[in-house]
């Protein structure tokens, strides 16, 4: 069984990264769950999973690519782009590989992107189902920043 060491960052945000391991039997679901905790979110909302392959900020190729996408995100919306439930798809169905990038964006109104990369892919032979958090560098940033902070500064 392989074991995806992925390392997620926030798009825009330098120096902020977090590690996980993942087991190929781990849902997108699972890895969602991860990021969603690793990064002190609180607030769920609807996500999806682009497996680029190649590190991009273009948002056209990104959308193009095959998306994994939360079960209530499941509708053609007459694009006619199939998408994949992160409930029913495991990571090893996306057939990573070492130095691959994809993009998981959060919050489809406030626009979380992230980008994975792939760092490392072993053979492992315990089959049990692994997704842990192993490295976490730099503080998160609020789920929703306080914009009114930043107009009374500029007001005042």
């Amino acid at each position: 069984m392989k074991k995806y060491n992925l390392k997620v960052s926030i798009m825009g945000f330098p120096k902020l990264y977090r590690e996980f391991e993942v087991t190929e039997n781990c849902t997108f679901d699972d890895l969602h769950e991860a990021i969603f905790e690793a990064f002190d979110r609180y607030d769920e909302h609807l996500y999806s999973f682009f497996i680029t392959r190649k590190d991009t900020k273009n948002t056209r190729s990104i959308y193009s690519s095959p998306e994994i996408t939360h079960p209530m995100n499941l509708e053609d919306m007459g694009y006619g782009k199939k998408k994949l439930s992160t409930s029913r798809t495991l990571i090893g169905d996306a057939g990573l590989q070492e130095k691959d990038v994809f993009h998981y964006l959060f919050d489809f109104g406030d626009d979380w992107w992230h980008r994975v990369l792939v760092v490392k892919v072993d053979e492992v032979k315990d089959k049990k189902k692994i997704i842990k958090l192993v490295k976490s560098v730099g503080e998160s940033p609020p789920q929703y920043p306080d914009y009114d902070d930043e107009y009374d500064e500029e007001y005042e």
